[in-house]
């Protein structure tokens, strides 16, 4: 088998599903639990709180974040993203290496086109989509050369995902273009 850092990052840039569902239910044995939607929810919460992750409001009901019962927060997103930069946690680290290009790979290949284009390069980050939600999550090299975390979430967005993924990216790229000092 592969290593879980490499399993990680196939499911990062591609979005893959399947595999975030097999590597929540691993966390789960790994805890002593049931290798279960539930039990791997259970798995993820645990290990959430563990890090002192935000974790209010959130909930989960499987691994790969396709229920509709499933929800999270942009503070928890960002949090972790902020954590695995940090030097506390420097296994989590690994999960930079998985997340999508803009411009280049992964579900980020096709995307930061138009007025967007000039954080192409700039932008590493997790895509979500689902019926009426759009989300994008990750870092961002911003003008002055400083690393930032960002989580967006976009619900019922006129125009649905395609228009929700526009304005993301475009947020996105602002990042990219301001100048913290």
């Amino acid at each position: 088998s592969l290593s879980v850092l490499r399993l990680v990052e196939i499911m990062l840039q591609d979005s893959d599903n399947v595999v975030a569902e097999a590597l929540a239910r691993q966390v789960a044995l790994a805890r002593g639990g049931e290798a279960s939607f539930a039990g791997a929810a259970q798995a993820t919460l645990e290990v959430l709180k563990e890090l002192k992750l935000p974790a209010e409001g959130i909930r989960l009901s499987d691994g790969s974040g396709l229920s509709r019962d499933n929800r999270l927060t942009t503070s928890l997103l960002a949090g972790l993203l902020t954590l695995a930069a940090g030097d506390d946690h420097a296994r989590l680290s690994g999960l930079f290496a998985g997340l999508p290009v803009a411009g280049y790979s992964g579900t980020l290949h096709d995307r930061f086109v138009g007025q967007s284009r000039p954080a192409v390069g700039l932008v590493r980050a997790k895509t979500g989509t689902l019926n009426g939600v759009s989300a994008l999550a990750g870092v961002v090299v911003d003008a002055d050369g400083r690393i930032l975390s960002f989580s967006l979430i976009a619900n019922r967005v006129p125009g649905g995902a395609d228009a929700a993924e526009v304005v993301l990216d475009r947020i996105a790229a602002a990042l990219a273009g301001c100048g913290c000092r």
